[in-house]
């Protein structure tokens, strides 16, 4: 945590304790002591990334603004992940993927709080299972190639997110996604990934269809640290200066703070 950053004042103009955001967060940190619970009992590998390694490495814990959370693992522990979820659930927390939600159609986990409410900006949850609150499990494998990172990224922008806002006939978005999401999940996306690999070496990227660009190395990742993250210990990158360089640069310097146009987190927390 930066000492040369007043962190009580940015708590007191952003996230002050008892604000919507700030129980909202702890909300998280909630499921996120819990996900860290099942990966230790599972022997998975784990670690904080994106904004939530930025937070808890300039800020100990969330950035103050943010209103999210997000882990990273590698495909191999998340297959584990997914038989952990499965023996480990409970009436707090759920798994959502395309197999426990069939409207679910990110390529990547969402672990889900079941005593909350959450309203997306966006329309991909209109026919959701579960909408409460999450922390989103992203999915990382060996790719050199951004070009296919690119191109799943479209096909699950236009085909899978786009359709699922137009179409609302029960039965057309039966056939509809019973045809196209098998076609990309099982045929395309598959030979993505393994021509990826080709020249991979130690770089990685998300999974085919996560909409996402910017590339980790494995020799920044592993072997893992660990970090505090408001209360408590989580797995970060072991050299997390050079993957947080790598996304954002000088990232220990603060944004322009009356640029930072905040989001009223609209979520209904129950007990």
């Amino acid at each position: 945590m930066s000492e040369s950053i007043d962190q009580q004042a940015l708590r007191n103009r952003f996230n002050p304790d008892g604000s919507p955001l700030r129980n909202y967060q702890l909300r998280m940190l909630e499921m996120l002591k819990f996900i860290d619970e099942v990966c230790r009992r599972h022997h998975i590998r784990y670690w904080l990334c994106s904004g939530t390694l930025l937070g808890a490495v300039r800020h100990g814990g969330f950035i103050p603004w943010d209103d999210d959370l997000d882990i990273e693992m590698l495909r191999e522990d998340y297959r584990k992940f997914v038989k952990a979820m499965e023996i480990e659930k409970n009436d707090h927390y759920d798994l959502q993927t395309h197999q426990t939600d069939p409207n679910y159609f990110a390529p990547y986990g969402k672990v889900r709080d079941l005593r909350s409410t959450i309203k997306e900006d966006n329309t991909n949850d209109w026919y959701y299972k579960y909408h409460g609150a999450y922390i989103d499990v992203f999915i990382m494998e060996p790719s050199s190639s951004e070009f296919l990172c690119k191109l799943a990224g479209f096909m699950q922008d236009k085909l899978l997110y786009g359709a699922n806002r137009k179409l609302k006939n029960r039965w057309g978005r039966k056939i509809y996604f019973g045809t196209v999401y098998p076609l990309l999940y099982k045929v395309l996306f598959p030979i993505f990934r393994c021509v990826g690999r080709i020249g991979a070496h130690e770089q990685l990227r998300h999974t085919p269809g996560s909409c996402f660009l910017k590339p980790r190395e494995e020799k920044d990742i592993f072997p893992l640290g660990e970090l505090a993250f408001e209360d408590a210990v989580f797995p970060v990158p072991g050299n997390y200066d050079a993957y947080l360089t790598k996304i954002y640069g000088r990232y220990m310097s603060l944004p322009d703070l009356d640029k930072i146009i905040m989001h009223t987190v609209n979520v209904e927390l129950n007990e």
